[in-house]
């Protein structure tokens, strides 16, 4: 097998350089597109002889940098194998559906690096150092060997058993189960008025304490309420990919939040919205699985150009047959539903963000800006600029 190959492979796999080191501590060959100027490897030699020096073992070496870029060290014959640098940290500002998913970083140590998610930079060297050895090691393995693994059981259940005495101490339950349970359920129903009344109920208890920050643990607690919320959605009807993507939202939006009052109004409005949401799922008519799964992979593909062949192998139904159902059950075709939610996704667009119609356009899969207005406007009566000049973030604010 071609090594250089494979090894360019997995460079644009985990998006970072891959270098081979000789026993003097030089790079002998590198993989990737890092600039040397960029590279530590290269500007930092006592760095590089560190990583290098590190003795052979019967698993790739992690090594954390910051607690967010690592490298992984392994032996390949006579020379060093040296993946890295890769940031498992996502940048503050994330970037949006526009940009690509991989992308460079500043590190603290003032070098670019790329983002890689850390189950895809763990399969990565797995995959390489099974290529290289011929064994097996599983993600959990990988991180104990490397000491990476986190407190011990033990040291956990301390932590409960001191939350537990904190609260026997002071004769202070956590809020009462059936209440959340109430909340949750009515979520679930998609009814507003028993999700107003569950919210009034008094009760003795008390939120669990998740942070000796306050904000942080007005954060946290929301956190766990709309993520409980979107499974109670979920349960309710609503489309998984869409309360996902909705729950992601609202607590991306809490996380730039400082004010606390104002970060449990935002987790209560989204939890009304989910409850909104279920509500309308269920003015509807009686759910068929398939057209259910159809829906949901529209929802999740809908800045692509949508085939119904495509949609059909992937629920394992003919065509033809998906198209017939579709439109025997919810009363229109599925490329007309495609239309509409492609619509609904451009006005929330036009509500709530500042690009360009041009932009929506392409996003959203549309042939040209001016197809995307005609279309919009048929949908909802007016242009995209107007509809924007109309209902945009400025008009709400």
């Amino acid at each position: 097998m071609n090594r250089e190959f494979l090894l360019n492979q997995w460079v644009s796999i985990l998006h970072c350089n891959i270098c081979l080191v000789n026993r003097d501590y030089k790079i002998e060959k590198c993989f990737g597109d890092l600039v040397p100027e960029s590279n530590p490897l290269y500007t930092d030699a006592p760095f590089l002889k560190y990583l290098a020096s590190h003795e052979s073992k019967e698993y790739p070496v992690i090594y954390c940098e910051f607690d967010s870029v690592v490298y992984a060290v392994m032996d390949m014959e006579n020379l060093k194998l040296i993946i890295g640098p890769v940031s498992i940290l996502k940048p503050a500002r994330e970037l949006d559906a526009f940009m690509v998913k991989a992308h460079s970083v500043s590190s603290k140590a003032g070098h670019q690096t790329a983002y890689c998610e850390i189950k895809v930079f763990s399969a990565g060297i797995l995959a390489i150092y099974h290529y290289l050895t011929g064994r097996e090691l599983s993600f959990d393995e990988l991180w104990e060997k490397n000491n990476l693994h986190g407190p011990k059981i033990g040291e956990a259940r301390e932590s409960v058993q001191k939350v537990i005495f904190s609260h026997q101490e002071r004769e202070m339950p956590h809020n009462p189960y059936d209440q959340e349970q109430r909340e949750l359920d009515s979520i679930r129903r998609g009814d507003k008025e028993m999700l107003r009344r569950s919210l009034l109920e008094t009760y003795r208890g008390e939120v669990g304490q998740l942070s000796l920050n306050e904000v942080r643990q007005a954060k946290n607690i929301a956190i766990c309420v709309l993520t409980l919320a979107s499974r109670a959605a979920i349960e309710g009807g609503m489309l998984p990919e869409e309360a996902f993507s909705m729950v992601d939202g609202f607590i991306l939006k809490i996380e730039e939040m400082s004010n606390i009052a104002a970060i449990e109004t935002v987790m209560r409005k989204a939890e009304y919205e989910f409850a909104e949401q279920v509500e309308r799922v269920h003015t509807q008519k009686e759910k068929n699985p398939l057209i259910e799964k159809t829906k949901n992979y529209i929802f999740q593909n809908l800045h692509s150009d949508i085939r119904i062949g495509e949609i059909g192998h992937k629920a394992g139904v003919s065509p033809a047959y998906l198209s017939d159902l579709f439109r025997r059950v919810e009363g229109i075709t599925i490329q007309q539903y495609i239309r509409r939610e492609k619509v609904r996704l451009a006005e929330n667009l036009l509500r709530y963000s500042e690009y360009e119609v041009k932009d929506i356009a392409s996003y959203l899969s549309f042939c040209s800006q001016s197809h995307l207005g005609r279309v919009f406007k048929e949908e909802t009566g007016m242009t995209p600029t107007k509809y924007r000049a109309k209902y945009g973030a400025s008009k709400n604010s």
